[in-house]
C-alpha cells in the first residue's frame, strides 16, 4: 500500500475527503558534471559543460507550480538587491535555479496537506445510533437465524418509537417473512444508485419496518466486501442517516459465518443472539462462534439452542451438552415445532393464533429476557 493509500485512509475514517493530498516529490534530479581540475586544465579559457538532466522515475508526482514560482530570467532595467529566501538569485545556475523551483514546490505542498490534514482532524467521525441495537448471528447455515430475527423483531416491537429489521445477509431472505416481494429494492440498490436507507425501508403488516438487502449478485458481493474492507466506520455512517432515537429499535439480521459485515455489526450491537442447533455439525463449528463473541463483554451476547426434537434422544443429549459448555451464555432452547414452517408457507403471523405453540411460548420468553436486558442497559447508560 502506497503513501497515498495510507494518507487517504487516515482521511476517510475521519469522515474527510483526501482529494486535496498531494504527494511531495521532486520530479527530477539535476546532476552537472564535475569541475576540472586546475592541473589539467589548458591555457586557453574552457567553455562550461552542458548541464544534463537526469530523470528519476518517481510515483505520484506533483505536476502544479506555484503561483509565486521564482522568474527564470530578471530584466536588466530591474536593479540589484539581495534576493528573498524563497526566491534564487538570477545570477545562480541552472541546477541551484531549477532545484529552487522543487523546493518551493515542496514547500507549497507541505502546507497545503498540512491545511487539508488540520480541516479532517477537525471533522467529526460518525456517531453510534442512540437506538437499541440486537444482533442475530450464526456460525452455519440451516440453523433458522432469519426465522428468528424476524420473530423477536414482532415480539419486541416497541409501544413507541420505530421497530427497524435490517437484513444484511445477501439471501435476502428477511422480507419474505413478511410476505414482501423478493425483487423489493434494499440497500444493495441503494449503494447501486446512492440511495438513502430511510427510503428504502418497507412498512409490514406486524407494525414494524423492514429494510431488505436487495436482488444482487457476485460482482455486488465483491464490491460490497471492497467496500467495507476500505470504511470500517461504513455501517455506522450509513445508519446515521436514518436517524433513529432512543425509543426506536434496530435488529440486525447478519449473514452466515465469519462475513465483511460481522466486525462492524458486533461493534455496536446492545446484545448479541448467537444461533445454534442441537446437533453434531453446529457442536463442531461452535468454537468459531465463541471466539468471535469473546471479545465482548459477557452480558452483550448469549447463545440460543433451536429446533430441538424431543423425539430424538440425540438431539435431547446434545441441547443438554451444549447448556453445560455454554454455562452463563446459555440463555433458552427452541423445540423443533412445524408450525413454524407453516406459518412461512401459508403466510400467516405464528403469534396471531388462538393458542400458542410450543415454539411461540418459548420465543416470547427469549423476547423477555432480551427486553430485560436492553432496559438494565438503558438504566446504566443513563446513570453513566
Amino acid at each position: 500500500m502506497s503513501q497515498a493509500d495510507d494518507i487517504g485512509n487516515l482521511f476517510h475514517r475521519f469522515g474527510a475527503s483526501a482529494d486535496s493530498y498531494k504527494e511531495i516529490n521532486t520530479e527530477f534530479e539535476y546532476l552537472e558534471p564535475l569541475p576540472v581540475s586546475a592541473e589539467s586544465a589548458p591555457a586557453a579559457p574552457i567553455k562550461s559543460a552542458p548541464v544534463t538532466l537526469v530523470e528519476v522515475k518517481r510515483p505520484a508526482l506533483v505536476t502544479t507550480l506555484p503561483a509565486q514560482a521564482a522568474p527564470l530570467a530578471v530584466p536588466a532595467t530591474v536593479p540589484a538587491s539581495p534576493a528573498p529566501s524563497s526566491a534564487v538569485a538570477a545570477t545562480g545556475s541552472l541546477r541551484d535555479r531549477l532545484q529552487g523551483i522543487a523546493r518551493e514546490r515542496r514547500l507549497a505542498a507541505e502546507e497545503s496537506n498540512r491545511r487539508a490534514l488540520d480541516k479532517a482532524m477537525r471533522v467529526q467521525p460518525a456517531s453510534r445510533p442512540k437506538a437499541r441495537i440486537v444482533a442475530v448471528v450464526s456460525a452455519k447455515g440451516g440453523v433458522g437465524k432469519t426465522t428468528l430475527a424476524a420473530a423477536l423483531g414482532k415480539l419486541l416491537k416497541r409501544p413507541s418509537g420505530r421497530t427497524l429489521l435490517l437484513d444484511l445477509d445477501p439471501q435476502n431472505a428477511l422480507l419474505s417473512h413478511f410476505a414482501l416481494p423478493r425483487t423489493t429494492p434494499g440497500l444493495n440498490q441503494a449503494r447501486l444508485q446512492a440511495l438513502d436507507w430511510d427510503a428504502l425501508c418497507v412498512p409490514c403488516d406486524a407494525g414494524v419496518e423492514c429494510l431488505p438487502f436487495g436482488p444482487s449478485n457476485a460482482a455486488d458481493l465483491r464490491a460490497f466486501e471492497s467496500l467495507l474492507a476500505g470504511n470500517p466506520d461504513w455501517l455506522i455512517e450509513e445508519l446515521a442517516a436514518l436517524d433513529l432515537g432512543k425509543d426506536d429499535l434496530l435488529l440486525i439480521d447478519t449473514a452466515t459465518g465469519a462475513s465483511p459485515w460481522l466486525h462492524q455489526v458486533l461493534a455496536i450491537a446492545d446484545q448479541v443472539l448467537a444461533v445454534t442447533l442441537a446437533d453434531a455439525a453446529s457442536y463442531l463449528v461452535l468454537d468459531k462462534l465463541q471466539a468471535w463473541l469473546a471479545p465482548l463483554r459477557p452480558d452483550r451476547y448469549h447463545f440460543l439452542v433451536n429446533q430441538v426434537d424431543e423425539r430424538s434422544p440425540l438431539s435431547l443429549d446434545m441441547g443438554a451438552v451444549l447448556q453445560q459448555q455454554l454455562g452463563s451464555q446459555w440463555l433458552a432452547a427452541i423445540s423443533h415445532d412445524p408450525q413454524v414452517g407453516e406459518a412461512l408457507a401459508f403466510e400467516y403471523d405464528l403469534f396471531q393464533q388462538p393458542a400458542d405453540s410450543p415454539a411461540c411460548l418459548a420465543l416470547r420468553g427469549v423476547a423477555k429476557q432480551l427486553a430485560q436486558h436492553l432496559e438494565q442497559l438503558r438504566e446504566e447508560t443513563s446513570a453513566s
